[in-house]
């Protein structure tokens, strides 16, 4: 299983996504971290934090997905694009391990670890 993780290292907010794909070593699992989807196509795994949330969050689907309408090309989200390339059937089926902005990272990891279970 392939599960990409995305944010930005150099953001403290943005990054902890990318600091449990370090910390954590499952067995048939790879963490891929990338700042890009563009060539990522069929069924995918995304891992990436999600403003306001406590605790880790599994999300099956874009219709999850709280709608939001930009005002110009640099206002689209993560969101948007997955619907906009789902929509060109680029994707198939999106599922979203969504980690909290802040928190204990040993406590956050667990629970990725237990909804990574979850997934089929």
């Amino acid at each position: 299983m392939k599960i990409y993780c995305l944010g930005n290292e150099d953001i403290e907010l943005d990054s902890m996504a990318l600091k449990i794909a370090d910390k954590l070593n499952i067995p048939g699992v790879e963490f891929i971290k990338t700042d890009s989807l563009e060539n990522i196509e069929g069924d995918i795994i995304i891992m990436d934090v999600i403003k306001g949330i406590k605790e880790v969050k599994l999300i099956r689907g874009l219709d999850q997905i709280k709608e939001f309408y930009p005002i110009t090309a640099h206002d689209c989200d993560l969101g948007m694009e997955l619907k906009l390339r789902k929509a060109i059937n680029q994707i198939e089926r999106v599922t979203i391990i969504g980690v909290p902005m802040k928190g204990n990272i040993e406590d956050i990891s667990e629970q990725v670890k237990k909804n990574i279970k979850n997934i089929k």
